[in-house]
C-alpha cells in the first residue's frame, strides 16, 4: 500500500499535539493530576477548549494515558537496544556498565514523568500500569539469555543465570531509586556512575572466578 506524503497541515497537527502532552505532563507534574483543571491545561498551553476536545475528545484522562503509553513504548525500544547491545564483540564488564548507564539515564530521563508516577500512577486506566516491572522482568529474560551465551563461550563459570541476571538488574534499579526518591545512598551523578563501574566489576569477578 501505497503511503500518502504527510503535509504541512499534518506536521502542524502532529506538532500542537505534542505541545499539549508536553504541557499537560508538566501541569501534572507540578500540580497532580486531579489537581490540574482542563483550563489550567489550556492556558499553559495556549489554545481553545474546543482545540484540545479536537485532539483529545477524553479530556485529562485520555490525555493522561497517552502520556503513560507513549513514555512506555519509548523506555521499551531502548532498553530492548541496550540489551541487544551486549553483544560477544565487547568485554562483559564493559558491556554490562554501559547497559547499565543506559538503563539509569533512560529511566531517570523525564523528571515530571516519574514524578507523575510516583504521585498519580493509582489515576492511570491502562491495564500495561504496572510497566516497569513488566519492563525488567521481560529485560530479565533477555540478560539471563546474554550471560549464558558468555557462559558458553567461556567467558564466565557456569551458574544460575537467572540470579546473575538479577544481580545486574538490581544495580541499576537500586541507582535508579537513589536518584529519584529522597533516600540517595550513592550521592552526585558522578558517584552513582562510579557505583555502577565498582559492582559491575566486583560481580563479574565473582563470575570469573
Amino acid at each position: 500500500m501505497k503511503r500518502v506524503p504527510r503535509t504541512s497541515r499534518d506536521y502542524q497537527a502532529a506538532e500542537r499535539r505534542d505541545q499539549i502532552l508536553q504541557g499537560s505532563k508538566e501541569m501534572f507534574a507540578e500540580h497532580g493530576f486531579h489537581g490540574t483543571s482542563m483550563r489550567m491545561i489550556n492556558k499553559h498551553v495556549g489554545i481553545t477548549d474546543g482545540l484540545l476536545y479536537h485532539y483529545f475528545p477524553g479530556g485529562k484522562q485520555e490525555i493522561l494515558e497517552t502520556i503513560f503509553n507513549e513514555a512506555q513504548e519509548a523506555r521499551v525500544a531502548v532498553l530492548d537496544k541496550l540489551i541487544a547491545s551486549i553483544g560477544p564483540d565487547l568485554p562483559l564488564e564493559t558491556a554490562l556498565t554501559q547497559f547499565l548507564f543506559g538503563m539509569f539515564k533512560t529511566l531517570t530521563g523525564d523528571r515530571e514523568f516519574i514524578k507523575i508516577m510516583f504521585r498519580d500512577s493509582e489515576s492511570i486506566l491502562s491495564d500495561n500500569k504496572n510497566f516497569m516491572l513488566e519492563i525488567i522482568q521481560q529485560r530479565h529474560k533477555s540478560l539471563t539469555a546474554v550471560l549464558e551465551k558468555r557462559a558458553a563461550s567461556g567467558e564466565i563459570h557456569m551458574m544460575d543465570f537467572g540470579l546473575a541476571a538479577h544481580q545486574i538488574l538490581s544495580v541499576g534499579l537500586v541507582s535508579v531509586l537513589c536518584e529519584v526518591s529522597f533516600i540517595n545512598l550513592i550521592g552526585t551523578k558522578d558517584e552513582t556512575e562510579t557505583y555502577i563501574r565498582n559492582m559491575v566489576a566486583f560481580t563479574v569477578a565473582q563470575w570469573r572466578k
